[in-house]
Protein backbone atom coordinates (compact mmCIF):
# COMPACT_ATOMS: atom_id res chain seq x y z
CA UNK A 1 0.00 0.00 0.00
CA UNK A 2 1.67 3.57 -1.01
CA UNK A 3 2.65 6.09 1.98
CA UNK A 4 1.24 8.79 0.47
CA UNK A 5 -3.31 8.25 0.91
CA UNK A 6 -5.92 11.40 -0.03
CA UNK A 7 -9.55 10.81 2.23
CA UNK A 8 -12.45 11.27 -0.38
CA UNK A 9 -15.40 12.06 1.69
CA UNK A 10 -19.25 12.57 0.45
CA UNK A 11 -22.48 13.56 2.67
CA UNK A 12 -24.81 12.36 0.48
CA UNK A 13 -28.72 12.80 0.89
CA UNK A 14 -29.22 9.37 2.82
CA UNK A 15 -25.79 8.58 3.23
CA UNK A 16 -21.98 9.41 4.49
CA UNK A 17 -19.65 7.42 2.28
CA UNK A 18 -15.55 7.45 2.16
CA UNK A 19 -12.65 5.93 0.39
CA UNK A 20 -9.00 6.24 1.08
CA UNK A 21 -6.98 5.99 -2.17
CA UNK A 22 -3.54 6.75 -3.66
CA UNK A 23 -2.75 10.29 -5.75
CA UNK A 24 -3.65 8.16 -9.09
CA UNK A 25 -6.79 7.04 -7.87
CA UNK A 26 -6.49 3.66 -6.62
CA UNK A 27 -8.82 2.71 -4.25
CA UNK A 28 -7.94 0.74 -0.95
CA UNK A 29 -10.85 1.09 1.47
CA UNK A 30 -14.22 2.55 1.30
CA UNK A 31 -17.18 2.81 3.47
CA UNK A 32 -20.85 3.85 3.54
CA UNK A 33 -22.98 5.22 6.91
CA UNK A 34 -26.79 5.97 6.67
CA UNK A 35 -28.60 8.86 8.33
CA UNK A 36 -32.34 9.78 8.10
CA UNK A 37 -34.71 12.52 6.86
CA UNK A 38 -36.88 14.46 9.40
CA UNK A 39 -40.07 15.30 7.90
CA UNK A 40 -42.14 17.72 10.20
CA UNK A 41 -44.47 18.63 7.98
CA UNK A 42 -45.86 18.10 4.30
CA UNK A 43 -42.90 19.49 1.84
CA UNK A 44 -40.50 20.13 4.41
CA UNK A 45 -37.43 17.60 4.33
CA UNK A 46 -34.84 18.46 6.93
CA UNK A 47 -31.68 16.93 8.18
CA UNK A 48 -29.77 16.92 11.78
CA UNK A 49 -26.04 18.22 10.77
CA UNK A 50 -24.79 16.20 14.29
CA UNK A 51 -25.97 13.27 11.76
CA UNK A 52 -23.41 14.58 8.79
CA UNK A 53 -20.67 14.99 10.99
CA UNK A 54 -21.65 11.59 12.96
CA UNK A 55 -21.52 9.77 9.56
CA UNK A 56 -18.63 11.53 8.71
CA UNK A 57 -16.31 10.02 11.62
CA UNK A 58 -17.81 6.97 10.96
CA UNK A 59 -16.52 6.19 7.47
CA UNK A 60 -13.40 7.76 8.01
CA UNK A 61 -13.01 5.32 11.02
CA UNK A 62 -13.84 2.77 9.01
CA UNK A 63 -11.48 3.11 5.97
CA UNK A 64 -8.85 3.55 8.33
CA UNK A 65 -9.80 0.40 10.27
CA UNK A 66 -10.23 -1.46 6.44
CA UNK A 67 -6.90 -0.88 5.55
CA UNK A 68 -4.60 -0.29 7.91
CA UNK A 69 -3.52 2.67 7.03
CA UNK A 70 -1.71 4.96 10.01
CA UNK A 71 -2.46 8.68 10.56
CA UNK A 72 0.01 9.99 9.04
CA UNK A 73 -0.29 8.35 5.44
CA UNK A 74 -3.13 10.54 5.02
CA UNK A 75 -2.06 13.15 2.90
CA UNK A 76 -4.82 15.22 2.73
CA UNK A 77 -8.67 15.41 2.79
CA UNK A 78 -11.08 16.43 -0.23
CA UNK A 79 -15.32 16.45 0.95
CA UNK A 80 -18.06 16.88 -1.43
CA UNK A 81 -21.66 16.46 -0.27
CA UNK A 82 -25.97 17.05 -1.49
CA UNK A 83 -25.91 20.74 -3.20
CA UNK A 84 -28.12 23.78 -2.31
CA UNK A 85 -28.93 22.59 1.76
CA UNK A 86 -28.96 25.37 4.17
CA UNK A 87 -27.88 24.76 7.51
CA UNK A 88 -27.68 28.22 9.60
CA UNK A 89 -25.25 28.27 12.68
CA UNK A 90 -24.33 31.09 14.78
CA UNK A 91 -21.06 32.72 16.37
CA UNK A 92 -20.20 29.78 17.93
CA UNK A 93 -20.76 27.53 15.40
CA UNK A 94 -24.06 25.85 16.86
CA UNK A 95 -26.68 24.96 14.10
CA UNK A 96 -29.87 27.21 15.15
CA UNK A 97 -32.40 25.23 13.19
CA UNK A 98 -31.93 21.67 11.43
CA UNK A 99 -30.32 21.92 7.97
CA UNK A 100 -33.12 22.39 5.52
CA UNK A 101 -31.74 19.77 2.00
CA UNK A 102 -32.69 20.58 -1.73
CA UNK A 103 -35.86 18.09 -1.09
CA UNK A 104 -37.35 21.20 0.76
CA UNK A 105 -40.06 22.00 -1.17
CA UNK A 106 -41.98 24.82 1.54
CA UNK A 107 -40.52 28.14 -0.21
CA UNK A 108 -42.24 27.96 -3.52
CA UNK A 109 -43.82 31.30 -2.88
CA UNK A 110 -41.04 32.56 -1.95
CA UNK A 111 -39.51 31.46 -5.31
CA UNK A 112 -42.19 32.82 -7.35
CA UNK A 113 -41.69 36.05 -5.96
CA UNK A 114 -37.81 36.06 -6.63
CA UNK A 115 -38.90 35.35 -10.22
CA UNK A 116 -41.49 38.08 -10.27
CA UNK A 117 -38.74 40.69 -8.50
CA UNK A 118 -36.11 40.19 -9.95
CA UNK A 119 -35.89 37.12 -12.45
CA UNK A 120 -34.05 38.82 -15.39
CA UNK A 121 -31.53 39.61 -13.52
CA UNK A 122 -31.35 36.33 -11.58
CA UNK A 123 -31.01 34.56 -14.64
CA UNK A 124 -28.57 37.04 -16.27
CA UNK A 125 -26.05 36.39 -13.55
CA UNK A 126 -26.73 33.42 -12.00
CA UNK A 127 -28.08 31.63 -15.14
CA UNK A 128 -31.16 30.05 -13.56
CA UNK A 129 -34.56 30.53 -12.77
CA UNK A 130 -35.31 30.63 -8.40
CA UNK A 131 -37.21 27.39 -7.25
CA UNK A 132 -37.56 25.86 -3.97
CA UNK A 133 -34.41 23.43 -4.13
CA UNK A 134 -32.09 25.88 -3.70
CA UNK A 135 -31.14 27.54 -0.75
CA UNK A 136 -32.05 31.55 -1.37
CA UNK A 137 -35.69 31.05 -1.16
CA UNK A 138 -35.14 29.08 2.14
CA UNK A 139 -33.86 31.74 3.57
CA UNK A 140 -36.32 34.16 2.65
CA UNK A 141 -39.26 31.99 4.10
CA UNK A 142 -37.17 31.59 7.36
CA UNK A 143 -36.76 34.95 7.27
CA UNK A 144 -40.83 35.48 6.94
CA UNK A 145 -42.02 33.03 9.07
CA UNK A 146 -38.88 32.14 11.82
CA UNK A 147 -36.92 35.75 11.96
CA UNK A 148 -35.52 34.50 15.34
CA UNK A 149 -34.05 31.98 13.58
CA UNK A 150 -32.37 34.15 11.10
CA UNK A 151 -31.46 36.98 14.30
CA UNK A 152 -29.22 34.20 16.16
CA UNK A 153 -27.28 32.98 13.07
CA UNK A 154 -24.00 34.51 11.71
CA UNK A 155 -23.38 31.98 8.46
CA UNK A 156 -25.07 29.84 6.22
CA UNK A 157 -23.43 26.87 5.34
CA UNK A 158 -24.31 23.68 2.88
CA UNK A 159 -23.80 20.40 3.72
CA UNK A 160 -20.06 20.10 2.42
CA UNK A 161 -19.59 24.00 3.97
CA UNK A 162 -20.28 22.58 7.08
CA UNK A 163 -18.83 19.02 7.05
CA UNK A 164 -15.78 21.71 5.97
CA UNK A 165 -16.85 24.25 9.54
CA UNK A 166 -16.66 20.63 11.48
CA UNK A 167 -13.28 19.51 10.33
CA UNK A 168 -11.22 23.05 9.90
CA UNK A 169 -13.48 25.91 11.76
CA UNK A 170 -13.60 27.66 8.77
CA UNK A 171 -16.77 28.96 7.32
CA UNK A 172 -16.15 28.40 3.77
CA UNK A 173 -17.83 27.53 0.66
CA UNK A 174 -16.34 25.95 -2.64
CA UNK A 175 -17.08 27.61 -5.67
CA UNK A 176 -19.15 24.71 -7.37
CA UNK A 177 -21.14 24.58 -4.16
CA UNK A 178 -22.24 28.12 -4.30
CA UNK A 179 -22.93 28.24 -7.60
CA UNK A 180 -26.09 26.04 -7.16
CA UNK A 181 -27.43 28.95 -4.69
CA UNK A 182 -29.37 31.84 -7.10
CA UNK A 183 -26.85 34.46 -5.24
CA UNK A 184 -23.68 33.87 -6.70
CA UNK A 185 -22.32 35.34 -10.13
CA UNK A 186 -21.53 32.68 -12.11
CA UNK A 187 -18.45 34.80 -14.13
CA UNK A 188 -16.89 36.17 -10.76
CA UNK A 189 -17.33 32.94 -8.75
CA UNK A 190 -17.94 35.09 -5.81
CA UNK A 191 -21.49 36.49 -4.02
CA UNK A 192 -23.13 39.20 -5.83
CA UNK A 193 -24.31 41.86 -3.52
CA UNK A 194 -26.61 42.86 -6.06
CA UNK A 195 -28.98 40.36 -6.13
CA UNK A 196 -28.39 39.50 -2.41
CA UNK A 197 -29.75 43.01 -1.54
CA UNK A 198 -32.53 42.49 -4.18
CA UNK A 199 -33.52 39.52 -2.44
CA UNK A 200 -33.62 41.64 0.93
CA UNK A 201 -31.56 38.53 3.08
CA UNK A 202 -28.77 39.88 5.65
CA UNK A 203 -25.52 39.76 4.04
CA UNK A 204 -23.68 38.99 6.72
CA UNK A 205 -24.78 35.36 6.73
CA UNK A 206 -22.93 34.41 3.23
CA UNK A 207 -19.80 32.82 3.67
CA UNK A 208 -16.60 33.25 1.38
CA UNK A 209 -16.17 31.29 -1.50
CA UNK A 210 -13.06 29.54 -2.30
CA UNK A 211 -12.08 27.21 -5.29
CA UNK A 212 -12.42 23.75 -5.22
CA UNK A 213 -8.80 22.66 -4.99
CA UNK A 214 -8.00 25.84 -2.38
CA UNK A 215 -6.83 24.49 1.34
CA UNK A 216 -8.89 26.21 3.53
CA UNK A 217 -7.76 24.80 7.24
CA UNK A 218 -6.14 21.86 8.97
CA UNK A 219 -7.65 19.70 11.10
CA UNK A 220 -8.61 20.88 14.36
CA UNK A 221 -7.53 18.87 17.27
CA UNK A 222 -11.23 18.01 18.24
CA UNK A 223 -11.77 16.75 14.31
CA UNK A 224 -8.85 14.30 14.55
CA UNK A 225 -9.62 12.85 17.36
CA UNK A 226 -12.97 12.50 16.22
CA UNK A 227 -11.87 10.88 12.83
CA UNK A 228 -8.55 8.86 14.26
CA UNK A 229 -5.99 11.32 12.31
CA UNK A 230 -3.59 13.72 12.63
CA UNK A 231 -3.86 17.24 13.96
CA UNK A 232 -3.40 19.30 10.83
CA UNK A 233 -4.05 17.37 7.97
CA UNK A 234 -4.87 19.73 4.97
CA UNK A 235 -8.55 20.01 4.39
CA UNK A 236 -9.56 21.20 0.74
CA UNK A 237 -12.29 23.20 -0.28
CA UNK A 238 -13.95 20.56 -2.28
CA UNK A 239 -16.98 20.06 -4.52
CA UNK A 240 -20.95 19.75 -4.96
CA UNK A 241 -21.51 16.34 -5.25
CA UNK A 242 -22.74 16.13 -8.60
CA UNK A 243 -19.41 18.21 -9.99
CA UNK A 244 -17.22 15.99 -7.92
CA UNK A 245 -19.10 12.85 -9.43
CA UNK A 246 -18.08 14.01 -12.55
CA UNK A 247 -14.60 14.40 -11.60
CA UNK A 248 -14.39 10.78 -10.91
CA UNK A 249 -15.87 9.58 -14.40
CA UNK A 250 -13.78 11.64 -15.97
CA UNK A 251 -15.36 14.48 -17.27
CA UNK A 252 -12.51 16.62 -17.57
CA UNK A 253 -13.11 18.63 -21.22
CA UNK A 254 -15.87 21.21 -22.10
CA UNK A 255 -17.89 18.75 -24.05
CA UNK A 256 -18.12 15.89 -22.48
CA UNK A 257 -20.95 14.79 -19.91
CA UNK A 258 -21.75 13.57 -17.74
CA UNK A 259 -24.95 10.54 -17.23
CA UNK A 260 -25.56 9.24 -13.91
CA UNK A 261 -28.40 6.84 -13.94
CA UNK A 262 -30.17 4.92 -11.38
CA UNK A 263 -33.85 5.11 -9.37
CA UNK A 264 -33.47 8.83 -11.39
CA UNK A 265 -31.29 9.79 -14.21
CA UNK A 266 -29.03 13.39 -14.31
CA UNK A 267 -27.03 14.09 -17.74
CA UNK A 268 -24.88 17.49 -17.21
CA UNK A 269 -22.68 18.57 -19.96
CA UNK A 270 -19.24 20.61 -19.62
CA UNK A 271 -18.66 23.82 -21.10
CA UNK A 272 -15.89 26.42 -20.94
CA UNK A 273 -18.35 29.54 -20.14
CA UNK A 274 -21.34 29.82 -18.06
CA UNK A 275 -24.64 29.36 -19.88
CA UNK A 276 -28.38 30.81 -18.86
CA UNK A 277 -31.80 29.42 -18.89
CA UNK A 278 -34.73 29.24 -16.88
CA UNK A 279 -35.34 25.56 -17.27
CA UNK A 280 -31.98 24.13 -16.46
CA UNK A 281 -29.37 23.88 -13.94
CA UNK A 282 -26.36 25.83 -14.53
CA UNK A 283 -23.71 25.59 -11.87
CA UNK A 284 -19.65 25.39 -11.69
CA UNK A 285 -17.78 22.06 -11.99
CA UNK A 286 -15.08 21.40 -9.41
CA UNK A 287 -12.58 22.35 -12.32
CA UNK A 288 -11.44 25.89 -13.02
CA UNK A 289 -13.20 27.69 -15.72
CA UNK A 290 -15.82 24.74 -16.81
CA UNK A 291 -19.39 24.93 -16.27
CA UNK A 292 -22.19 22.64 -15.81
CA UNK A 293 -25.45 22.68 -17.93
CA UNK A 294 -27.61 19.63 -17.76
CA UNK A 295 -31.09 18.51 -15.88
CA UNK A 296 -32.76 15.84 -13.86
CA UNK A 297 -34.89 13.43 -14.51
CA UNK A 298 -37.07 12.12 -11.62
CA UNK A 299 -38.50 8.57 -12.67
CA UNK A 300 -35.26 6.67 -14.90
CA UNK A 301 -34.79 3.32 -13.51
CA UNK A 302 -37.65 4.12 -11.84
CA UNK A 303 -40.57 3.84 -15.13
CA UNK A 304 -38.46 0.19 -15.68
CA UNK A 305 -39.29 -1.16 -12.19
CA UNK A 306 -42.78 0.46 -12.01
CA UNK A 307 -43.54 -1.36 -15.45
CA UNK A 308 -41.62 -4.80 -13.64
CA UNK A 309 -44.28 -4.83 -11.37
CA UNK A 310 -47.17 -4.01 -13.33
CA UNK A 311 -46.22 -6.36 -15.47
CA UNK A 312 -45.75 -9.02 -12.67
CA UNK A 313 -41.55 -9.45 -13.58
CA UNK A 314 -38.97 -10.43 -11.19
CA UNK A 315 -36.17 -10.22 -13.79
CA UNK A 316 -34.85 -6.95 -15.67
CA UNK A 317 -32.67 -8.89 -18.38
CA UNK A 318 -35.64 -10.91 -19.42
CA UNK A 319 -37.83 -7.52 -19.64
CA UNK A 320 -35.16 -6.23 -21.73
CA UNK A 321 -34.77 -9.04 -23.83
CA UNK A 322 -38.57 -8.72 -24.13
CA UNK A 323 -38.49 -5.62 -25.47
CA UNK A 324 -35.65 -6.48 -28.37
CA UNK A 325 -38.35 -8.06 -29.88
CA UNK A 326 -40.04 -4.66 -30.48
CA UNK A 327 -38.84 -2.81 -33.70
CA UNK A 328 -36.89 0.37 -32.96
CA UNK A 329 -39.79 2.93 -32.45
CA UNK A 330 -42.28 0.28 -30.45
CA UNK A 331 -44.64 0.42 -33.48
CA UNK A 332 -45.35 4.07 -32.99
CA UNK A 333 -45.78 3.68 -29.04
CA UNK A 334 -44.63 6.52 -26.84
CA UNK A 335 -44.21 6.63 -23.34
CA UNK A 336 -43.66 10.37 -21.32
CA UNK A 337 -41.64 9.00 -18.10
CA UNK A 338 -43.03 11.87 -15.16
CA UNK A 339 -44.55 9.28 -12.85
CA UNK A 340 -43.28 11.57 -10.26
CA UNK A 341 -43.68 14.87 -11.64
CA UNK A 342 -40.41 16.11 -13.50
CA UNK A 343 -37.57 18.45 -13.01
CA UNK A 344 -35.33 19.59 -16.04
CA UNK A 345 -36.66 20.42 -18.46
CA UNK A 346 -40.27 21.31 -17.82
CA UNK A 347 -40.00 21.56 -14.16
CA UNK A 348 -43.20 20.57 -13.56
CA UNK A 349 -44.76 18.85 -10.43
CA UNK A 350 -47.84 17.82 -11.81
CA UNK A 351 -46.56 16.13 -14.68
CA UNK A 352 -47.18 12.55 -15.07
CA UNK A 353 -46.80 9.48 -17.29
CA UNK A 354 -48.26 9.17 -20.38
CA UNK A 355 -48.51 5.93 -23.01
CA UNK A 356 -49.53 7.76 -26.47
CA UNK A 357 -50.15 5.39 -29.44
CA UNK A 358 -51.32 2.45 -27.70
CA UNK A 359 -53.07 0.10 -29.81
CA UNK A 360 -54.95 -3.27 -29.72
CA UNK A 361 -51.49 -4.85 -30.99
CA UNK A 362 -49.66 -3.34 -28.36
CA UNK A 363 -47.76 -6.34 -26.70
CA UNK A 364 -44.91 -6.60 -23.52
CA UNK A 365 -42.34 -5.64 -26.39
CA UNK A 366 -43.53 -2.76 -27.11
CA UNK A 367 -44.40 -1.23 -23.76
CA UNK A 368 -41.46 -2.06 -22.12
CA UNK A 369 -39.38 -0.92 -25.42
CA UNK A 370 -41.61 2.13 -25.08
CA UNK A 371 -40.57 2.89 -21.87
CA UNK A 372 -36.86 2.86 -22.41
CA UNK A 373 -36.79 4.76 -25.52
CA UNK A 374 -39.30 7.15 -23.36
CA UNK A 375 -36.26 7.39 -20.72
CA UNK A 376 -33.76 8.31 -23.56
CA UNK A 377 -36.16 10.73 -25.18
CA UNK A 378 -35.51 12.59 -21.60
CA UNK A 379 -32.40 12.71 -21.67
CA UNK A 380 -32.07 13.64 -25.69
CA UNK A 381 -34.71 16.28 -24.01
CA UNK A 382 -32.47 17.53 -21.67
CA UNK A 383 -29.80 17.67 -24.56
CA UNK A 384 -31.68 19.76 -26.74
CA UNK A 385 -32.35 22.92 -24.59
CA UNK A 386 -28.53 22.69 -23.45
CA UNK A 387 -27.99 23.50 -27.19
CA UNK A 388 -30.55 25.96 -27.82
CA UNK A 389 -28.68 28.18 -25.36
CA UNK A 390 -25.06 26.83 -26.76
CA UNK A 391 -23.79 24.18 -25.32
CA UNK A 392 -21.45 21.75 -27.12
CA UNK A 393 -22.06 17.98 -26.55
CA UNK A 394 -18.80 15.99 -27.97
CA UNK A 395 -19.31 12.41 -25.37
CA UNK A 396 -21.86 11.10 -22.65
CA UNK A 397 -19.95 9.45 -19.76
CA UNK A 398 -22.67 7.00 -18.12
CA UNK A 399 -22.32 4.88 -14.99
CA UNK A 400 -24.93 3.11 -12.75
CA UNK A 401 -27.57 0.39 -12.73
CA UNK A 402 -29.48 1.28 -16.38
CA UNK A 403 -26.15 1.55 -18.12
CA UNK A 404 -25.83 -2.77 -17.25
CA UNK A 405 -28.07 -3.39 -20.17
CA UNK A 406 -26.62 -3.45 -23.48
CA UNK A 407 -30.15 -2.40 -25.12
CA UNK A 408 -30.87 0.59 -22.88
CA UNK A 409 -27.28 1.94 -23.60
CA UNK A 410 -28.09 1.03 -27.61
CA UNK A 411 -31.19 2.73 -27.51
CA UNK A 412 -29.53 5.92 -25.73
CA UNK A 413 -26.73 6.08 -28.04
CA UNK A 414 -29.33 5.86 -30.75
CA UNK A 415 -31.91 8.56 -29.44
CA UNK A 416 -29.33 11.03 -29.04
CA UNK A 417 -27.28 9.85 -31.88
CA UNK A 418 -23.99 10.49 -29.56
CA UNK A 419 -21.74 8.02 -27.97
CA UNK A 420 -22.32 6.49 -25.06
CA UNK A 421 -18.89 5.39 -23.18
CA UNK A 422 -20.13 3.19 -20.05
CA UNK A 423 -17.47 3.23 -17.70
CA UNK A 424 -16.54 0.13 -15.04
CA UNK A 425 -17.65 0.42 -11.44
CA UNK A 426 -16.66 3.97 -10.20
CA UNK A 427 -16.80 5.40 -6.23
CA UNK A 428 -18.54 8.35 -7.55
CA UNK A 429 -18.50 12.12 -5.96
CA UNK A 430 -15.17 10.75 -2.95
CA UNK A 431 -12.96 9.81 -5.92
CA UNK A 432 -13.78 13.51 -7.54
CA UNK A 433 -12.96 14.20 -4.09
CA UNK A 434 -9.49 12.14 -3.98
CA UNK A 435 -8.23 13.66 -6.80
CA UNK A 436 -8.91 17.37 -6.08
CA UNK A 437 -6.92 16.84 -2.79
CA UNK A 438 -3.88 15.16 -4.56
CA UNK A 439 -3.74 18.28 -6.40
CA UNK A 440 -4.10 21.01 -4.35
CA UNK A 441 -1.07 19.60 -1.99
CA UNK A 442 0.85 18.78 -5.41
CA UNK A 443 0.91 14.86 -5.48
CA UNK A 444 -0.73 15.34 -9.19
CA UNK A 445 -0.19 18.06 -11.75
CA UNK A 446 -3.77 18.08 -12.70
CA UNK A 447 -7.15 16.61 -11.34
CA UNK A 448 -8.85 16.66 -14.94
CA UNK A 449 -5.86 14.73 -16.38
CA UNK A 450 -5.68 11.91 -13.05
CA UNK A 451 -8.94 11.73 -13.37
CA UNK A 452 -9.50 10.82 -16.88
CA UNK A 453 -6.86 8.36 -16.58
CA UNK A 454 -8.16 6.69 -13.91
CA UNK A 455 -11.84 6.09 -15.56
CA UNK A 456 -12.04 2.59 -16.93
CA UNK A 457 -13.89 2.56 -20.10
CA UNK A 458 -16.17 -0.64 -20.10
CA UNK A 459 -17.72 -0.56 -23.59
CA UNK A 460 -18.70 2.21 -25.90
CA UNK A 461 -21.85 2.47 -27.85
CA UNK A 462 -22.19 4.18 -31.05
CA UNK A 463 -25.54 5.71 -32.78
CA UNK A 464 -26.80 3.56 -35.60
CA UNK A 465 -27.21 6.22 -38.17
CA UNK A 466 -29.75 4.21 -39.97
CA UNK A 467 -32.34 4.94 -36.96
CA UNK A 468 -31.42 8.88 -37.17
CA UNK A 469 -34.82 9.65 -38.94
CA UNK A 470 -37.12 7.20 -36.93
CA UNK A 471 -35.61 8.49 -33.61
CA UNK A 472 -36.13 12.07 -34.73
CA UNK A 473 -39.30 12.25 -35.91
CA UNK A 474 -40.74 10.40 -32.61
CA UNK A 475 -38.94 13.01 -30.35
CA UNK A 476 -40.63 15.49 -31.93
CA UNK A 477 -43.90 14.11 -31.17
CA UNK A 478 -42.49 13.27 -27.97
CA UNK A 479 -41.89 17.17 -27.54
CA UNK A 480 -44.99 18.12 -28.41
CA UNK A 481 -47.01 15.71 -25.64
CA UNK A 482 -46.07 17.80 -22.63
CA UNK A 483 -47.27 21.24 -24.20
CA UNK A 484 -50.53 19.41 -25.30
CA UNK A 485 -51.11 17.84 -22.45
CA UNK A 486 -50.01 19.81 -19.58
CA UNK A 487 -53.07 21.64 -18.97
CA UNK A 488 -55.12 18.14 -18.19
CA UNK A 489 -51.86 17.29 -16.07
CA UNK A 490 -52.59 20.38 -13.26
CA UNK A 491 -56.74 19.37 -13.74
CA UNK A 492 -56.16 16.13 -12.94
CA UNK A 493 -53.87 17.33 -10.13
CA UNK A 494 -56.77 19.17 -8.76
Amino acid sequence: MSNELLLGIDIGTTNAKAILATPDGKVVAQATESYGLLTPRPGWVEQNPEDWWQGVASVTRQVMAQSGAQPGQIKAIGLSGQGAGAVLIDAAGQPVHPGIIWMDARSEAESAMLRERCGPRILAINGKHPAPYSVDPKLIWLQTHMPDVIARAATWLTTTGYGTFRLTGERVLNVSDASIAFSLDQLAGDWSDELIEAYGTPRRLYPRVEPCQAIVGGLLPQAAAALGLQVDTPVIAGGEDTSAAGLAVGVSQPGQAMLSLGTGGSIYIAQDRPLAHPLMLIFAHVLEQQWFVGGTIVAFGASLAWMRDLLGHTDFEAMTALAAQSEPGSSGLLFLPYLSGELQPINDGHARGVFAGLSLNTRQPQLIRAVLEGTAFAIAHNILVAEEVGATLTELRGVGGPTRSPLWCQIIADVTQQPLTVLKDNPGAPLGDVFLAAAAIGLIDDAGAAAARAAQVEHVYQPDTSLADVYARQFEVYRGLYPALKPSFAALNG
